[in-house]
């Protein structure tokens, strides 16, 4: 768990999800799936997703080593989920997924940037994971200039892979190499 002063000087606490949120995880996809079209989801979160799923899903995450989820709450609402999620497989295990949502009340806060430094320096910790990797919707310029900072680079696109309401959208592909130095 560590404690991190917004821009607004509240407090964001980054933690180790607990079974016991799972169901507010679950809420709280519905909520930032309905504030942006920007993610996979909508307002209806993932489809198909139950308690006991997203039990399973925080179980397997705590017990994988190359794989980390956190929570940031600030006065206890859960405000942040990200992930760096490796593969099985032998192949791909040096590769880590990263996915970042936030709820819109608490965008430019500077949560982003505290939640991409505790994805990189978790991917780094591990000694394993190689290269971070993530996918983004063209058009989110924000995030896109977030990764960037972070030193993550365009290696590629999916043309029109993504439909928002009819419109089609290029998926961004973006890598960070963890082999080279800070």
């Amino acid at each position: 768990m560590s404690e991190h002063t917004l821009k607004d000087g509240r407090t964001l606490i980054l933690r180790d999800p607990a079974l016991s949120d799972a169901q507010e995880m679950i809420d709280y996809l519905k909520v930032v799936g309905g504030e942006t079209d920007f993610l996979l989801a909508d307002e209806n979160g993932i489809e198909g997703l139950t308690l006991e799923g997203e039990q399973s899903w925080i179980e397997s995450t705590l017990a994988a080593a190359n794989t980390k989820m956190f929570v940031g709450t600030i006065n206890n609402e859960i405000v942040l989920v990200c992930d760096v999620r490796a593969a099985m497989r032998s192949r791909l295990a040096h590769v880590g997924g990263i996915a970042i949502t936030i709820k819109r009340a608490y965008w430019h806060l500077g949560i982003g940037s505290i939640a991409m430094q505790a994805m990189i320096d978790f991917a780094r910790s591990t000694n394993f994971l190689r290269t971070l990797s993530l996918e983004v919707r063209e058009g989110n310029d924000r995030a896109i200039a977030l990764y960037k900072h972070f030193d993550f680079v365009e290696v590629g696109r999916h043309k029109a892979r993504i439909n928002v309401r009819g419109t089609y959208y290029d998926e961004i592909l973006m890598d960070l190499d963890l082999t080279q130095p800070e």
